[in-house]
């Protein structure tokens, strides 16, 4: 093991002429704040968020050099998707909660406009047929139901609701009023009732009349993966790949806006430093840098790049993709471990002969990010995402102001070091 890692020592220290670091901290932290501030709506699509964000991120590919991929850097695609670009309001009993901090919406909640009474269904209604029975002769489309206490059983939400539902109860909507975070994604289309999610101890626990106001709209969404190269030196025909994906949540209303820091501004700033620092540094193999659209909605924008590749993915001799990089005092976790372990086992030398981070924890396949697909068509690639404490996701406290960026420096050098390793090792594709 210790001649293992002197030699990848030597490999990183002699060869591709690298800089020592090549990093830059301040760079990657001012482009998480271009890209959570107010002008890019939280990256979504209201105000076409996600297109100022890819605009920004063209001029900082052409700033740095990279040679355009697709129209200009663009490969153009689209799909439908429902969002909030005017009010989302509520009152209870007459005083005002706030979408984002008090509420949430369930994806895809359809427009609703009017006062309703608010009934708790608990757990004595659930199991009495004549309370149900009592209940299903109110006039229900005037009723939101709060649902949260049914035996304590642990339900999820969509579950609870299907419980509800399949006694033909037909209310407006749905309320659960513990929720210690309030978590949000977007959807591609409407949701069949509207479904409200509020924060332990917003909802009294007397509420007798329920105002609100959802203006949903749906379209087709014109959007875009960035995407660029630099030429290699020795083997330009050879990739290595680092992809991110640039699109958030957006905006819920004309207040409520999701920045998306961490999730995952802070991989894209990885993604374009990592650019700057190869444009510096021509490498061995060539090396393409895709910033992807439609993560949130289902990994829309990277399953389009499979379908539709603008680099042969037999070309490929390694992806990797940037998801959620701004701590790493935990360490890093390798989506994709198990399915190629031999090169974990390279990017755990990697992390000890560098010293880098806490420890590299393994990860068995999962599609939960933009690696996904490649790794379904045949490329080798992995997921990263660093561990911390850090917790907000999905909502809107994930801003730059709370983001850490502890171990940014680490977590940079080691995905170098295991891409240079990668290209200066001209190995067969794994196969499994």
């Amino acid at each position: 093991m210790k001649k293992a890692i002197f030699l990848l020592l030597i490999t990183f220290l002699g060869s591709n002429n690298l800089k020592l670091f090549g990093q830059d901290l301040m760079y990657a932290r001012a482009c998480i704040k271009t890209l959570c501030s107010e002008p890019f709506y939280g990256r979504g699509y209201v105000q076409n968020g996600d297109k100022v964000a890819a605009q920004f991120i063209r001029q900082e590919l052409a700033k740095h050099k990279v040679i355009p991929l697709g129209e200009k850097y663009f490969q153009n695609l689209g799909f439908p998707v429902i969002y909030y670009p005017n009010e989302v309001s509520i009152q209870l009993d007459d005083q005002p909660v706030f979408a984002g901090n008090d509420f949430i919406l369930n994806p895809g909640c359809p427009s609703i406009k009017g006062n309703y009474k608010v009934l708790l269904i608990d757990s004595s209604m659930v199991d009495n047929t004549n309370e149900f029975n009592k209940i299903k002769g109110l006039n229900l489309k005037q009723y939101f139901l709060v649902v949260d206490d049914l035996k304590g059983k642990p339900f999820n939400h969509p579950e609870r609701a299907e419980l509800i539902l399949k006694n033909q109860i037909k209310a407006k909507g749905l309320i659960f009023k513990n929720n210690k975070t309030l978590v949000w994604s977007p959807a591609m289309e409407f949701a069949p009732y509207p479904i409200l999610y509020f924060k332990a101890g917003i909802f009294p626990n007397l509420v007798l009349k329920l105002t609100i106001r959802v203006d949903a709209a749906h379209k087709i969404h014109g959007t875009q993966n960035v995407l660029g190269y630099i030429k290699g030196k020795i083997q330009p025909d050879s990739f290595v790949v680092f992809t991110a994906h640039y699109d958030h949540l957006g905006k819920m209303g004309n207040d409520a806006v999701f920045p998306g820091a961490n999730d995952n501004a802070s991989g894209v700033a990885m993604l374009l430093d990592l650019a700057k620092h190869y444009a510096q540094n021509p490498p061995p193999y060539s090396v393409a840098f895709i910033a992807f659209a439609g993560e949130e909605i289902g990994l829309i924008g990277s399953y389009f790049f499979v379908e539709n590749p603008l680099i042969p993915l037999a070309n490929i001799s390694l992806l990797l993709n940037m998801d959620l990089m701004s701590t790493g005092d935990d360490g890093l976790t390798a989506v994709n471990a198990t399915e190629f372990p031999y090169l974990f086992e390279h990017l755990n030398l990697c992390n000890i002969a560098g010293q880098y981070l806490p420890n590299i924890a393994p990860r068995g396949k999962s599609p939960n990010s933009d690696h996904h697909y490649f790794t379904e068509a045949g490329v080798p690639s992995f997921f990263f995402y660093l561990r911390g404490n850090y917790h907000h996701y999905h909502d809107v406290d994930d801003t730059y102001e709370a983001l850490t960026m502890s171990k940014y420096n680490e977590a940079f050098r080691l995905i170098r070091d295991f891409a240079g390793w990668r290209m200066t090792n001209y190995l067969p594709i794994e196969k499994k």
